[in-house]
């Protein structure tokens, strides 16, 4: 018989390993990696909670870099015609609040005037939607629906005291979402008008000898990340502007609300679009019955394929050459970590990274124009 050969395994310090004193060369790698990872997990969590004390703060700033991004050239552009960036950044940042603060009165103007409309049709639609219920084909018990209803009834009035306290928890947001605004706005004005000489003094204070090619990475990433912020705006645009022009013509009432819903939502990758156009559909049912809803949804799909397989790969090109399961991801992470505006900066930033990781590695990149 032949007899079976034993194969030697690696021990610890790379000998020849003898029996009963040997450990795998698999399991000192396995573990080489399994505290490296422990590592990296524990710094990442403690960076996470240091975001989170500091979200009120960090937020805000992030969200003014993504904005201060596309319009930077604008303030670069009124400096070759001899304004001084100081003027050229109060000049964007006043026609932007301008913009913002006519948007958000036209809306309100709009929701105001059509808010009792709306609610009656509402409540119209609703009550036939019941009677549907038991005239139909279901034949539910009128009873049943009753006791139903009462059921809300009482739970609404056992809770108040929770609903109050709801309200008084969207009065606090409101606050924060003040403090943030006026950090926001003080921050895309020092970006305009000083966001290079920022950049340069915190390269050369803290990269040293390799200053220029962490400086080429910055601009590389700043360029990405100015492209993607004015094609998404651009696209977000033209989404808003088809979706509300249908919604006009068809008689829809709440048009201007409906298209900064779509333009606003339009920012979150994959989902936005979906929640946007759902909302216009929505408000088309409730005024106008299904025969309106099915049209308004019509031209959702059409607008959104116009977006999805011509505007998208056509303007964004490579302004964020991400997997969409990393966008998927980033998304997701984005709106578990800080709500709604998560899930629109998430994109951008980890384009910003992305670019800026690659750039680092490529030290003949060259600067985007």
């Amino acid at each position: 018989m032949a007899r079976l050969k034993m194969v030697p395994t690696k021990s610890v310090d790379g000998a020849d390993g003898a029996p009963g004193g040997a450990v795998p060369y698999g399991l000192v790698i396995t573990a080489a990696w399994a505290w490296r990872i422990i590592v990296i997990g524990v710094v990442a969590m403690f960076v996470l909670k240091f975001f989170a004390i500091l979200s009120t703060i960090l937020m805000p700033m992030i969200i003014a870099m993504i904005i201060a991004a596309p319009l930077e050239h604008l303030v670069t552009r009124m400096e070759r015609f001899r304004i001084p960036r100081g003027w050229g950044a109060a000049i964007v940042l006043l026609s932007l609040t301008v913009v913002v603060l006519g948007l958000i009165a036209a809306a309100g103007g709009t929701v105001v005037a059509g808010f009792d409309e709306l609610k009656n049709e509402a409540i119209a639609g609703f009550n036939t939607f019941l009677d549907w219920l038991v005239d139909g084909p279901w034949h539910v018990d009128p009873e049943w629906i009753d006791s139903l209803q009462g059921r809300a009834q009482d739970f609404l009035q056992n809770n108040w005291q929770g609903v109050a306290n709801g309200a008084l928890s969207v009065t606090g947001t409101i606050g924060s979402v003040l403090a943030g605004t006026v950090i926001a706005l003080l921050a895309l004005f020092f970006f305009l008008r000083d966001g290079r000489i920022m950049w340069l003094w915190v390269v050369r204070s803290t990269t040293g000898t390799n200053a220029e090619r962490v400086d080429t990475a910055g601009r590389n990433a700043w360029g990405t990340l100015g492209r993607y912020a004015r094609t998404s705006a651009t696209v977000a645009l033209i989404d808003a502007v088809g979706i509300a022009l249908g919604a006009w013509i068809l008689g829809v009432p709440l048009v201007i609300p409906i298209a900064i819903a779509v333009f606003l939502f339009s920012f979150v990758p994959m989902f936005g679009a979906t929640i946007s156009g759902a909302l216009a559909v929505l408000v088309a049912l409730v005024d106008g019955g299904w025969t309106t809803a099915l049209i308004m949804l019509g031209v959702v799909i059409l607008v959104q394929q116009l977006e999805g397989s011509i505007l998208y790969p056509l303007m964004f090109g490579k302004a964020a050459s991400l997997h969409p399961m990393v966008i998927l991801l980033s998304v997701s992470a984005g709106t578990l970590l800080a709500g709604f505006i998560g899930a629109v900066i998430a994109v951008p930033f980890i384009s910003f990274v992305t670019t800026f990781i690659s750039s680092l590695r490529q030290p003949d990149a060259a600067d985007p124009a």
